[in-house]
């Protein structure tokens, strides 16, 4: 893997990680290591172009749905508004043809912002300069934005951009979305609705696009274009030697999970006109300008956060890393929902959340922003009726809590694995069902919580019930081992 860990210079010193060099047969590792995301929603970072072998991701926290009644819950893939496809005379452009030249895709962890530029050269021999800049807000946690800059270097070309939203995926070939439907406000505001096919999730996706030819917004006609799940803009521009052709993209997400809408009255025609009121906020605001806004978001947090290392440079990058990737993937501003154990950034375990919230990420919280942390722990309160149904279909009393936890905390560990493609039978996923030690690690993680913040709120308010509730199951899960003549609780 072509991987720099020094690229950063000056203020960026040790705030860089690049990749130096495309291979289409690694693409997997820089589309997790790099991935964006506000805690809201995550996205993972494959290229604008598509290539054989990626994984388009977006996930939005809290937005479960079940494929099947034989399955367990997951996040759904939601619809894809990164890829941007570029056709330089009439041929698509890809990194797999033509010669490729100072490659670089660097995601600052500082802002949050992920770059890609290099020099490509057709196979005709004509030489462009592309530039392509992107980030998920901290600032406005429904909001991302795009900017692709294209210049031509020794010839003139026909440059075609093709940008929209691609609803045209899913979950390794699960689907969870019913087919939608598809509007283009004014020639300029594209939107594309979906619901969940179980638990009846509503998700509005809206963009905008401006055009630019050398810095100076540009009047384009766009060809509209619609297909099943996918609705997107023809933009075409002649670029001279020397002009550079740029496109800037905003894209917004609401669902009805969203706090503000989870209710009983809930109205999707209102969801609709708030996700189009937010874009329109927003659609004359240039890149720079919204990437500034987010980019104070992470200032404070920074200033907050900073952790300074003595030594070695690679691991003073690599624990910004680590911050960066708890900043992007916790949700931060719901307690309704806790942390995947594969953050935001891909399919693996489903979006649940296991122990490793409260052993390994809880504790930098607590000292840094123990609001977030008392979120966390406000997630496990309010699923607690899920674990006390655990701990009742095993029958024992209090609260279980679950290996895997979803919306309502029921246990959504699979039953089931991959089947044996020889013997033709699943593989049993125990984990389940003797993986009890999780209870244990939430009542450790409140009282450590507690101990080092001295919030007795949360502690008359919950804190004291889940402490008494799992307490509750050990006591009853206890077992009378004749030979040591004692009381054990194994587990």
């Amino acid at each position: 893997m072509y991987m720099n860990y020094s690229a950063g210079t000056g203020e960026l010193k040790n705030w860089i990680v690049e990749e130096t060099a495309f291979d289409s047969a690694l693409q997997g590792k820089c589309e997790v290591v790099m991935s964006q995301g506000n805690g809201y929603m995550g996205a993972r970072s494959a290229t604008e172009e598509k290539y054989v072998g990626q994984t388009r991701n977006l996930f939005v926290s809290g937005t479960f749905n079940k494929f099947d009644q034989d399955e367990v819950t997951e996040l759904p893939n939601a619809a894809d508004m990164s890829a941007i496809e570029i056709f330089i005379d009439g041929r698509r452009f890809h990194l797999e043809s033509g010669e490729v030249k100072d490659y670089s895709r660097r995601l600052n962890v500082k802002n949050g912002e992920l770059t890609r530029e290099f020099v490509w050269t057709n196979t005709e021999g004509k030489s462009f300069a592309m530039r392509f800049r992107r980030f998920i807000s901290q600032a406005n946690l429904h909001l991302m934005a795009f900017d692709v800059n294209v210049t031509a270097l020794n010839a003139d070309a026909k440059v075609e951009i093709r940008s929209g939203v691609d609803a045209q995926l899913s979950n390794s070939g699960a689907q969870h979305f019913h087919e939608g439907e598809k509007r283009i406000y004014d020639k300029r505001y594209i939107e594309l609705l979906q619901r969940t096919t179980e638990s009846n999730v509503d998700f509005v996706f809206l963009t905008s696009h401006r055009y630019f030819v050398d810095g100076q917004q540009a009047d384009i006609d766009p060809g509209l274009q619609m297909d099943r799940r996918k609705v997107w803009l023809n933009i075409n521009q002649d670029v001279s030697v020397g002009q550079t052709f740029g496109v800037e993209k905003v894209g917004v997400v609401h669902t009805s999970r969203d706090k503000q809408f989870d209710h009983a009255e809930y109205q999707l025609q209102d969801l609709r006109d708030h996700a189009l009121t937010n874009l329109k906020q927003n659609a004359d605001r240039s890149f720079d300008e919204l990437l500034g806004e987010s980019a104070k978001v992470w200032d404070e947090r920074w200033a907050n956060m900073s952790i300074s290392i003595e030594g070695s440079e690679f691991d003073q990058l690599a624990i910004r890393f680590a911050q960066y990737q708890l900043n992007i993937f916790t949700p931060m501003h719901d307690s309704r929902f806790g942390i995947g154990a594969k953050g935001l950034s891909g399919e693996g375990y489903k979006g649940h959340s296991f122990w490793d919230t409260e052993v390994f990420m809880l504790p930098f919280f607590i000292y840094t922003m123990p609001e977030v942390a008392r979120n966390l722990l406000e997630y496990r309160f309010k699923t607690l009726g899920g674990a006390r149904k655990k701990a009742a279909d095993n029958g024992y009393q209090g609260a279980q809590f679950p290996w895997e936890s979803a919306l309502t905390g029921e246990e959504v560990t699979p039953v089931w694995g991959a089947v044996d493609i020889i013997t033709g039978k699943s593989t049993k996923i125990w984990s389940g069902f003797i993986e009890q030690h999780i209870t244990c690690d939430i009542t450790y993680a409140l009282w450590q919580y507690y101990q080092i913040t001295g919030d007795q709120k949360f502690m008359d308010d919950m804190g004291y019930e889940i402490m008494f509730d799992t307490a509750t199951f050990w006591t009853s899960r206890l077992e009378w081992l004749e030979d040591r003549n004692m009381w054990v609780s194994a587990t």
